[in-house]
């Protein structure tokens, strides 16, 4: 038997596995994980005053230059020549600020050196990250963007591993980038169709050319941004590469907390080549080429919504981010007036593998609107058709059946249902 998870559909895997905007960590990974020497190495660096003193205003002075949110927006504001000679000089005023500063003489010479890591390697991560980004945002293109050679040609992927600085989190973030575009590279800059493939590949791309302290944080991050999107086996597979490293206990161990839910997730389990059924064998309607199924197993076709708009929601029971969503869904249908409820439809559309876990699903959450599941052999077809990049994925159709907002904001966010209303009349 083997397991499918056909939504796995996704380039959220080529990005920061991997979206380089989300959330920050709740935690801090490396003071947490990372061994009580190197965090001890760390700690030192700050009981002189000269060095506090002279970070307070490098951070001061600099704060932009480290704002992800603004560096976020300039990566969508800049073409990649400007933006590269924005952040080179960037980086240039960052190291002259260094070396003209009058506590430079204070300086030891391993502050120093956490100041040029963390200017050369937030240089080198916004530029990698710029591809990312963008690629993520892009979910149309079926290749990431990658950069002029020229660019990067001074990155070689033999020499990134680098203990000292290890301490600097441009660093550590670098690391996360550098191993989504490099090990994309390596492969063509194809966009993945499997999380878990993604997940896979990268922690053998980062075996390759990551080491020492440098490797099980890698892994350890790489698990906790993504373990709740991801496939339960792969994620149990990098965390069984971890626990084979030397010192890893507690990135074992953070890495397993945060992905606990994940962990204990009943994976739906189905034949590799699934045997026929009678809803795989509908044939299409004429110029249709996705059947869904209703609850009582009835086809329809999008093209039955006509004369109505219809908001999307893309989902599966094992989902937790889009259940999350849901109340909101119910909140936006309350919201409606009766004679606009006539006009709008509230689709929801499992890609569950096994309708059983999806019918089971719909009867405890008793969400008001239209459902339908599309069965295994349209699964990878339906998402390939919307670029549906991961779940939960919302979209809106006008009362002409044309797909106006392919990647709809989530019913969570406050202009929704203006985004609907606004086509109703």
């Amino acid at each position: 038997m083997k397991l499918l998870w056909l939504f796995s559909w996704c380039f959220f895997v080529i990005g920061g596995l991997f979206a380089q905007n989300s959330p920050k960590d709740s935690i801090d990974i490396f003071k947490e994980g990372a061994a009580n020497s190197l965090v001890q190495q760390y700690e030192m660096l700050w009981q002189n005053s000269s060095h506090k003193e002279f970070w307070q205003e490098f951070q001061q002075k600099f704060a932009s230059d480290f704002d992800p949110q603004k560096q976020y927006q300039l990566t969508f504001t800049q073409n990649i020549d400007t933006r590269e000679i924005e952040l080179f000089k960037t980086r240039n005023a960052q190291t002259t600020f260094l070396k003209n500063h009058p506590l430079s003489s204070q300086l030891s010479d391993s502050f120093k050196h956490y100041v040029e890591n963390t200017i050369r390697w937030n240089y080198w991560y916004q530029l990698l990250n710029y591809a990312v980004s963008r690629s993520n945002a892009d979910a149309r293109n079926l290749k990431m963007a990658s950069l002029p050679n020229v660019m990067i040609e001074a990155l070689d992927p033999k020499k990134i591993a680098n203990e000292e600085a290890f301490l600097s989190t441009s660093y550590r973030d670098f690391l996360m980038v550098f191993v989504t575009y490099f090990n994309s590279r390596q492969r063509g800059f194809e966009k993945y169709t499997n999380l878990g493939v993604a997940m896979n590949d990268k922690a053998a791309f980062a075996k390759k050319y990551l080491s020492g302290p440098l490797l099980p944080y890698y892994l350890c991050r790489l698990v906790r941004e993504n373990c709740t999107n991801t496939p339960k086996d792969a994620v149990i597979n990098t965390i069984d590469e971890l626990k084979r490293l030397p010192q890893s206990e507690r990135y074992v161990q953070l890495a397993t907390e945060k992905c606990q839910e994940t962990l204990n997730r009943k994976e739906e389990i189905a034949a590799a080549t699934p045997t026929p059924t009678k809803e795989s064998t509908l044939t299409p309607k004429k110029g249709e080429d996705i059947v869904f199924q209703t609850i009582d197993g009835k086809p329809f076709y999008l093209s039955d919504f006509k004369g109505k708009v219809v908001y999307v929601d893309f989902w599966a029971s094992w989902c937790g981010p889009c259940r999350k969503e849901f109340p909101y869904s119910k909140a936006l249908h309350e919201k409606l007036t009766e004679k606009q409820q006539k006009k709008v439809v509230f689709l929801y559309i499992s890609i569950d593998q096994n309708s059983g876990a999806w019918k089971q699903a719909l009867q405890a959450l008793e969400l008001p609107g239209e459902h339908g599941h599309v069965n295994i052999n349209l699964n990878a077809q339906l998402l390939r058709k919307y670029a549906i990049d991961s779940i939960p994925r919302y979209m809106i159709i006008d009362k002409k059946g044309n797909v106006v907002l392919p990647n709809a904001p989530r019913p969570s966010f406050p202009d929704t249902l203006s985004e609907i209303l606004k086509l109703v009349d």
